[in-house]
């Protein structure tokens, strides 16, 4: 059995692909499935949260394998240019093989039959929407920092996940909040999913996706690249009810120097021990009885509320906004949130203020 594809893409997919599988002490599963059908060849891996398939033009013969080690030859592709032979041996046997050749040069690579492999979940009937996958990813990336990463199987999906509803892209992790709204967008119906699975996306490049949500799983498609991923929830936290309707304080600052006063601060850290930052008066210091260190930003407007705040949180926060000229920062009174938002954008991040003990607090 032999098929023909383009060598670049071939290799460009399988690297790609290559990256999902764990590591496993079982083959098969450290592997990828190549399907050669109907000219077209398809490279399928998955660590069985997420499952990648990536799709090229081919000619030839129809026949399916599983790919052991993808890695060695991920490294002989790269040195492949033109047109590649994938011929496939002993397909009916146990453990068969299949040589890549390009040119004068060539390798055999270990291989399984199709039927070892995982099959892929089917979606069953559900709920679809076509978006821009650039546009879509970009809401993705500004939000995600604000996941926590899953300390086990009972750790909430609504604060580990990406999560979609209405208009709205959000993510939190019951310290802080990033939303992204899009009122030109309506997802038809709440869903969540992992930042990790959806950062595949960015094979799509700039055109459009499909994406259908199903009762367990959520499939995004384009005519090459096809990410299905577990739908780990399906209520979404109600993230504006957590949102103040009014703030006594709101000021403008510039989040380039934020961030740059607060990577000095950082300086007196100790990193067993963090300690709070407060915010007063345009003065950041550390929340400590002593006060050693202090430092000013400029702000537009008056400041007169002390809030302490974890110094990462606020960190990310700002990084969400860095390349804008300045900020504005909504402060409430006591437990509330400290708002962040740029003018001329639909994006928020929200952090959690911390308790003061130091001088602020008597």
């Amino acid at each position: 059995m032999k098929a023909i594809v383009d060598a670049k893409a071939f290799s460009e997919a399988l690297n790609h692909v290559g990256r999902v599988p764990r590591q496993s002490t079982i083959p098969v599963l450290a592997g990828v499935l190549v399907r050669f059908e109907n000219g077209r060849c398809s490279i399928t891996g998955t660590d069985f949260t997420t499952w990648l398939t990536i799709t090229l033009p081919a000619v030839g013969d129809d026949f399916t394998f599983l790919l052991d080690n993808p890695s060695d030859a991920s490294k002989a592709c790269r040195f492949f240019d033109g047109e590649l032979t994938l011929e496939l041996h002993g397909m009916n046997l146990k453990y068969p093989s299949v040589t890549l050749s390009c040119g004068h040069r060539s390798g055999t690579f270990d291989a399984f039959p199709e039927e070892n492999y995982p099959e892929q979940p089917k979606l069953e009937a559900g709920y679809s929407f076509t978006a821009n996958a650039a546009a879509l990813l970009k809401r993705i990336e500004r939000v995600k920092y604000a996941v926590r990463v899953p300390e086990g199987s009972s750790d909430s999906p609504q604060r580990t996940c990406v999560q979609f509803s209405g208009n709205d892209v959000f993510c939190l992790d019951g310290y802080r909040a990033a939303c992204d709204t899009d009122s030109a967008l309506s997802f038809p119906v709440p869903f969540l999913t992992w930042g990790d699975s959806l950062a595949y996306m960015k094979l799509m490049g700039d055109g459009d996706v499909v994406v259908l949500v199903g009762e367990s799983y959520v499939l995004l498609s384009t005519d090459t690249v096809a990410i299905c991923c577990r739908r780990e929830g399906v209520e979404t936290y109600p993230l504006w009810d957590a949102v103040p309707k009014s703030f006594p304080e709101e000021f403008f600052v510039s989040p380039k120097t934020f961030l740059r006063e607060l990577e000095y601060l950082k300086g007196f850290q100790s990193k067993r021990n963090r300690i709070p930052t407060v915010l007063c008066g345009g003065r950041l210091f550390l929340d400590t009885e002593e006060n050693k260190c202090s430092t000013f930003v400029e702000i537009e407007g008056e400041s007169e509320i002390a809030v302490g705040f974890n110094p990462r949180y606020m960190k990310d926060a700002l990084t969400q906004f860095k390349d804008e000229p300045r900020v504005k920062m909504k402060l409430s009174i006591g437990s509330g949130p400290i708002i962040i938002e740029a003018e001329g954008r639909k994006d928020f991040a929200m952090v959690l203020p911390v308790q003061l003990h130091g001088l602020m607090a008597a």
